[in-house]
């Protein structure tokens, strides 16, 4: 590296890039006292060299030609342009170059990451990603020093701004799913394809980063339980707050006896909770250590500024450290299936409209079937639409289905998560 300058290249200049050379801008002094370095932006490759920034950049640094980039002097690149092609090409190639590379890509890490791994380990540069699980927590580093000594048997958490502030505004103002996604469109907080974040793909690309970290492997994402929440209904959502609960799109990853189990889904959580707590576009993310328990993290997971800050840190810490191989990433399939435990408590919410559909006959045949209810909560429109919570315990995929065909109504059920308390 040149004599007290840092060079850094930018793949990326928006909403997160801006908030990147902000960053730097403002904490400069600071930075150049910890460093013994001044860091310069000496090249941004972006789509579009003339439009207006939120940020100054002089034009000379502006390019929309990656090899510009590629035959600069830079140090280090800061990968903030998202997506997997041409970006995979382009941080291999700057990998190859010998640049250290820090990235807030998390579908590139989980669809491309065991190959980065094992080409930065190669060519002796670190890949740094801190920015890619959760904003401005830093739960990767916290991790790291955790497994020295703890063994991790579970981590759990929200790793979904959009999707948790859609929930909170759908169960404190009321409001239909399509409702609140327009709110959130509206506030930038999802974009206007939101398949990424409410389809529970986002959430799994992290918690895929995780699993690799705490577990030193991850399943194939075919391999993932994914399950987003756009069909969620206000009907869902009010009744299992009448019966204690809340719905959160929960990511979890687990250490069983037959391997490691993978899911994204919408979970009933009761309201005494920590992740139950977690409001609007917050994050949080739970630790289950053998040594120190229980550990709980959270802050905002997104935005401008929090993840700029995870980027900056990973760059001022890479600065600092010297190259040590990364542990090698891998993908073990057939994990632990995720069959359903019928000696676990679930969530079922019915709605229908059929003569069947009433809750002694309900009772009647789950009783028979020898499901357990411990809590019910019906509701009836003045339409005759029966609506109703079960809180049980030996629910199985078949019981629904017989749900569904011999009573006629709509069925879903979700698992319930801290169920050992109840």
């Amino acid at each position: 590296m040149s004599t007290g300058v840092v060079r850094v290249g930018l793949l990326g200049l928006g909403t997160v890039g801006g908030g990147v050379i902000k960053t730097i801008r403002s904490q400069q002094e600071k930075l150049a006292s910890r460093l013994g370095k001044r860091i310069e932006i000496v090249k941004a490759l972006v789509r579009d060299s003339e439009k207006e920034r939120a940020v100054y950049l002089d034009r000379s640094v502006l390019t929309t030609d990656f090899e510009d980039v590629l035959k600069s002097d830079v140090d280090i690149i800061v990968e903030v342009m998202g997506g997997v092609e041409p970006t995979y090409d382009y941080v291999r190639a700057l990998i190859e170059k010998g640049c250290h590379v820090v990235t807030a890509n998390k579908e590139l890490l989980a669809k491309r990451g065991t190959e980065l791994v094992d080409l930065a380990n190669r060519h002796q540069v670190h890949l740094a990603y801190e920015a890619s699980v959760a904003g401005g927590i830093p739960i990767l580093g916290v991790l790291r020093q955790f497994l020295r000594t703890n063994d991790i048997s579970g981590v759990r958490g929200i790793l979904n701004g959009t999707t948790n502030f859609i929930l909170t505004k759908m169960e404190q103002e009321q409001l239909s799913y399509q409702e609140v996604l327009k709110q959130a469109q509206e506030l930038g907080y999802a974009e206007a394809d939101p398949r990424s974040d409410v389809e529970g793909f986002d959430a799994m690309y992290k918690l895929y980063i995780l699993a690799q970290l705490v577990y030193g492997e991850s399943l194939p994402l075919a391999e993932v339980n994914r399950k987003g929440i756009a069909d969620l209904t206000a009907g869902q959502i009010r009744i299992a707050s009448e019966l204690g609960y809340r719905i959160k799109l929960i990511a979890q990853a687990e250490q069983t006896g037959e391997g490691i189990r993978l899911s994204v889904e919408p979970t009933m959580l009761p309201l005494s909770h920590p992740l139950a707590q977690i409001q609007d576009a917050f994050n949080a993310v739970q630790l289950s250590g053998n040594i120190v328990g229980d550990l709980l993290f959270t802050g905002r997971g997104a935005g401008e500024l929090p993840t700029a800050s995870a980027v900056v840190e990973d760059l001022a810490y890479l600065l600092t450290q010297p190259f040590t191989p990364h542990p090698a990433w891998r993908e073990r399939e057939g994990g632990a299936e995720t069959t359903q435990e019928t000696e676990a408590k679930s969530f079922c919410y019915v709605e229908g409209t059929g003569p069947a559909a009433t809750p002694d006959r309900v009772l009647h045949f789950l009783r028979l079937a020898g499901v357990e209810v411990h809590k019910l909560k019906v509701q009836f429109d003045l339409g005759g639409v029966l609506r109703a919570g079960l809180i049980t315990t030996g629910l199985t995929d078949e019981h629904s289905d017989l749900l569904r065909s011999d009573f006629g109504l709509q069925v879903r059920c979700f698992p319930l998560l801290g169920s050992s308390a109840e």
